[in-house]
């Protein structure tokens, strides 16, 4: 059995690359939400790992309202825990390379219970779990949401394989598209 839920396989074959299950899980997590972080980890040192912050390059340069908060963590999103707590976001996003034995560039939507027992999402010094539980005192409402994305190579010095690149640049569009969506709601 898998440990994640919302798997999209990002293949050039596919007309629609995410299903209704995957984007419908993006629009309920956003659908009420006041302060969304997204924060990116990765080593670009590491080829794949790199993944989750060119996700976050390519959103930091996309107009998205103010209510959204981008934090580009590389692989210390422990020295950002202040700043963290001081925006006192609603939801949070964090998006990582994380190994799930499928295809390079399937993108998945993790539930902090399959991330908190054991999978491991990420290669980080801290447990991205930490940081939730870290806030929730501030914002008892938290709700997160992990997404990873299976890296091809993680081997020093190499770039962002053709996979994960086109597969970040995909969800990329998605999610600055279903943000601007809940934004028009919140405004209408």
């Amino acid at each position: 059995m898998n440990s994640y839920f919302g798997l999209a396989l990002m293949s050039e074959s596919a007309d629609e690359q995410f299903t209704q299950e995957f984007i419908q899980a993006i629009d309920e997590f956003l659908k009420e939400a006041m302060k969304l972080a997204i924060i990116g980890v990765g080593n670009e040192d590491n080829g794949d790992d790199a993944v989750g912050l060119y996700v976050l390059s390519i959103l930091q340069e996309a107009n998205l309202p103010e209510w959204v908060t981008n934090f580009y963590c590389e692989n210390v999103p422990e020295h950002f825990l202040g700043k963290f707590r001081r925006l006192e976001p609603d939801r949070i996003i964090i998006l990582d390379a994380a190994d799930m034995k499928e295809i390079p560039g399937a993108i998945a939507i993790f539930p902090k219970e399959a991330v908190s027992s054991g999978f491991h999402l990420s290669t980080h010094t801290l447990s991205l779990t930490m940081l939730e539980e870290f806030l929730k005192p501030a914002v008892p409402d938290l709700i997160t949401m992990y997404v990873g994305i299976q890296p091809k190579d993680l081997y020093f010095d190499t770039p962002l394989s053709e996979e994960c690149k086109v597969a970040a640049e995909e969800f990329a569009e998605l999610l600055i598209e279903r943000i601007n969506l809940a934004d028009n709601e919140k405004t209408n």
